[in-house]
């Protein structure tokens, strides 16, 4: 019977769940969806949810932008109506973070830790 090893854990993300307030979940997931990295104590349903929603809200955003003159997408944002945000950052070609804010987080500084977040696993990925 083959079955499929969970997700691993990693420390870089349960850091920068610890360093910016209101930042309630950050997951590395595959472009299909699939969970791939968790921080330490995560809710791996929600975890499920957010990887394959934040994919597919990314696919479409590329999908924009290979129709359209402006390219490929750098990052997502979404505010929502009640005041938390969802951002999708590409990690090389193949693999996306996507973070989920609460109303009180401060964006600009979640955007420069999901921006450090992302060079130091691109970094990992190459080495």
């Amino acid at each position: 019977m083959n079955k499929t090893a969970p997700p691993s854990t990693s420390p870089a993300l349960s850091a920068l769940l610890a360093e910016v307030p209101g930042v309630e979940h950050v997951v590395l997931c595959t472009e299909g969806g699939l969970v791939h990295t968790l921080a330490l104590g995560a809710d791996r349903r929600q975890a499920d949810q957010l990887s394959a929603l934040g994919s597919f809200l990314f696919s479409g955003a590329e999908r924009i932008g290979s129709l359209t003159r402006y390219g490929a997408v750098d990052h997502l944002v979404i505010r929502l109506q009640r005041g938390g945000s969802l951002l999708v950052r590409p990690v090389g070609s193949l693999l996306r973070v996507v973070m989920l804010t609460s109303a009180d987080t401060a964006l600009p500084r979640a955007a420069v830790s999901l921006d450090r977040l992302v060079q130091e696993l691109e970094n990992s990925l190459t080495r």
